[in-house]
């Protein structure tokens, strides 16, 4: 199914370009296109799109403000030839940040970043055959660029106050500002599991489990008192072999 979405700016030059690039990709459908951010607010209220693609300055509304504006805004790319608006894109959590001109292939690349995102968010949930495959990936911002991370890949993730750490098969270690408990709530449900109040561990990478810790990547990990019933249960009593009576 092709990707919905909204093109906004001002400079019409500027929609015409877009939707030449669009119909270049056989993958997203416009929807609606708009020179005046107000009406495109009001097109936002009561219709629903999966990507805005939208300039920064505009008169009577900023893309940045227009983004704000909405409780609850599709995936956003901003476009605007002022690169100083880029990490105010990024804190509004924004997919990509286009300065123009824009070229296709930079176009392109923010579309396959969009299509990423929205492949993640509508993974199904994890189920037993789902630990194993390590289905899927998710996207992660750490400084100022998003970075794909294949659900397999991941060992382990540990709480460091308001950053969390994100440990991967191959030795790397990724940091992004996102606490431990929002990232558990939006990983799929069974995939991982956590062990202790600072650690959410890859139950599909445990390699052995004790009274008091969880080997991991070789490493051993705290497995906390308040966690041990449940870490037990999903990991281990769903796939013991038992002695037959």
């Amino acid at each position: 199914m092709k990707i919905s979405c909204l093109l906004l700016d001002d400079d019409p030059l500027v929609l015409d370009l877009l939707q030449a690039y669009v119909s270049m990709t056989d993958v997203l459908d416009v929807k609606a296109t708009f020179t005046d951010p107000l009406e495109a607010h009001s097109y936002l209220l009561e219709h629903s799109v999966q990507v805005l693609f939208s300039d920064v300055t505009m008169p009577h509304l900023s893309g940045l403000d227009l983004v704000r504006s909405l409780h609850e805004p599709p995936l956003v790319v901003l476009m605007t030839a002022y690169p100083q608006y880029a990490m105010e894109g990024f804190n509004l959590d924004v997919c990509d940040f286009l300065l123009k001109p824009i070229s296709l292939d930079r176009f392109l690349k923010a579309v396959n970043k969009v299509a990423g995102l929205l492949r993640t968010s509508q993974a199904p949930p994890a189920g037993a055959d789902d630990l194993l495959s390590g289905w899927g990936s998710f996207f992660i911002r750490t400084d100022s660029q998003f970075v794909r991370l294949h659900y397999r890949e991941v060992l382990y993730i540990e709480a460091l106050k308001d950053f969390t750490k994100i440990n991967t098969v191959d030795g790397r270690t990724h940091l992004t500002l996102v606490n431990l408990k929002n990232i558990e709530e939006q990983l799929p449900v069974g995939m991982f599991v956590r062990t202790h109040r600072s650690y959410l561990v890859n139950a599909a990478r445990i390699e052995s489990l004790s009274s008091q810790e969880v080997k991991v990547g070789g490493r051993a990990l705290p497995l906390g008192q308040t966690y041990r019933d449940q870490v037990t249960e999903r990991v281990v009593n769903k796939a013991l072999i038992r002695r037959q009576h």
